[in-house]
């Protein structure tokens, strides 16, 4: 019986089907005082309960309906009002979320190529939940190609999920316990917050960074937040490259990160999301600057049972909608835990197979990432050229694709002038998305990112400009 049908009431069913009610009694629907005995073999005996008025959420769910989530908030408005330069070119634009367009052309052109995406009898089957074994050989030699670990990942290091957030949830229920929590180097990306708080029930304890230094943080920070947490800390959790900044930590202050944790029994978690987007050294082959985590493995790491990343398609191969998450790990019983529960972050079979395929043409994967790299440099050189032209201060960027301005010129609140920046047309992250510290100095930088084409930067630029220029023309003309 459909559940549509099943739940209606008695008296529609009756009509519907002429049916004969034998040995039931009617029921009156709003006797507020009337009870059910509970089964005694399901519940204890002799109690009894009050039908539900209405549905009923868990105290977790309530919880998370109870917070506001800006990150959210920004994306609904640009949703309801997108820009296109045919059919809405007064929306807004979305420079807001990370995505990368430059290479929208290139992408389609692999994909939709027959011998990429053709799907097979093989694929309308379940596939083996941490990814093929094809997918993850194949994911571990690109990373060894390009991220250079002093030992070599394969398969087995590797599981393949549905997006790096969920990925990160399920390192928050291997890892931590419910209501455990983390440090993590602040402002950090809002994400966090929500892929591993909503599910694994962890939660983050921001770290400061040093005054002069946004990428600097101390071991005296790093102590004083372990020590003032009210919740037990189990571990560390960074993004590198960081976002919102767009830059990569250096190698001293990656093995800080990785010497404290040893030091106080902590795991480090690092998202490498951007890690094949490091454009500053691509292009110009500066190879010491931009490390990642691997490149440190078991010879200069304190701890690698202990050291985990992440990585994904999204942001380096441009494929967001796809949601492809990677978790890498030399430790045979995380990945074992990992293996055991990931069944709820498989991915589809054929987007399996379209993604070996894609990276088994290793000179056409190479080629791409050389070419996305030299696009993300001219656009943000670009970028940074008309802000210079503009007054306008911004974090310097080596990686990713997007960077940190600092707007304290519009004299105005943080969040009033992101509205009125979402009003002129233009969406941008407010620092408040990134958990910054409620001070001065810390509000009203924003993250814009700059991986569209041109012509879409430039009218974003000028939406940007109209609004600091009429907040001023109307602070002026009080």
């Amino acid at each position: 019986m459909p559940i549509a049908t099943a739940l209606e009431p008695v008296s529609v069913i009756s009509n519907k089907r002429n049916l004969k009610y034998n040995n039931f009694e009617k029921i009156p629907y709003n006797n507020e005082n009337f009870k059910v005995t509970t089964i005694q073999n399901n519940n204890k005996k002799g109690k009894s309960f009050i039908p539900l008025n209405g549905p009923k959420l868990s105290k977790r769910a309530l919880e998370i309906q109870n917070e506001e989530f800006l990150l959210s908030k920004g994306i609904i408005i640009v949703r309801n009002n997108k820009y296109h330069p045919e059919s809405n070119p007064n929306g807004i634009i979305n420079l807001g979320t990370a995505e990368n367009k430059l290479n929208n052309v290139e992408m389609l052109s692999k994909i939709n190529d027959p011998k990429i995406s053709t799907v097979t009898a093989e694929q309308l089957l379940y596939g083996p939940n941490p990814g093929s074994n094809r997918l993850r050989e194949e994911i571990a030699k690109l990373l060894n190609r390009h991220f250079n670990p002093k030992v070599l990942l394969n398969k087995e290091n590797i599981c393949v999920g549905n997006g790096c957030g969920p990925l990160l949830n399920l390192y928050g229920e291997v890892l931590f316990d419910a209501g455990d929590a983390f440090l993590v180097p602040g402002p950090f990306y809002g994400g966090f917050e929500a892929d591993i708080k909503y599910g694994a029930r962890v939660y983050p304890i921001p770290v400061q960074h040093e005054e002069d230094d946004c990428l600097k943080v101390s071991e005296e920070s790093l102590e004083k937040a372990l020590r003032n947490s009210n919740r037990p800390v189990k571990g560390i959790i960074i993004a590198n490259p960081n976002n919102p900044f767009g830059r990569c930590y250096s190698a001293e202050q990656l093995l800080l990160f990785c010497n404290f944790a040893k030091s106080h029994g902590l795991f480090v978690i690092c998202d490498e999301i951007y890690g094949l987007s490091t454009w500053k050294d691509i292009v110009s082959e500066n190879i010491e600057e931009g490390k990642s985590i691997e490149d440190y493995e078991c010879h200069y790491l304190p701890d690698p049972e202990n050291t985990h990343g992440l990585w994904g398609f999204s942001k380096d191969f441009c494929l967001n909608g796809l949601r492809i998450g990677v978790t890498i790990s030399y430790s045979k019983t995380v990945m074992a835990a990992i293996q055991k529960i990931c069944f709820l972050t498989c991915i589809p079979t054929n987007i399996d197979n379209i993604l070996v395929n894609i990276l088994s043409d290793e000179e056409w994967t190479d080629n791409f990432i050389i070419n996305n790299n030299r696009k993300l440099y001219k656009s943000y050189s670009h970028l940074t050229n008309s802000l210079n032209a503009h007054g306008i201060p911004y974090v310097k960027g080596d990686s990713g694709f997007f960077i940190y301005i600092d707007l304290h010129q519009a004299r105005i609140d943080e969040y009033d002038l992101w509205m009125k920046l979402l009003e002129g047309g233009i969406y941008i992250s407010p620092s408040q998305v990134f958990f910054s510290k409620d001070s001065y100095s810390e509000r009203n930088w924003f993250r814009i990112c700059f991986a569209v084409e041109q012509k879409e930067l430039d009218l974003s630029l000028e939406r940007l400009y109209k609004v600091l220029e009429t907040i001023k023309y109307n602070q002026q003309n009080k």
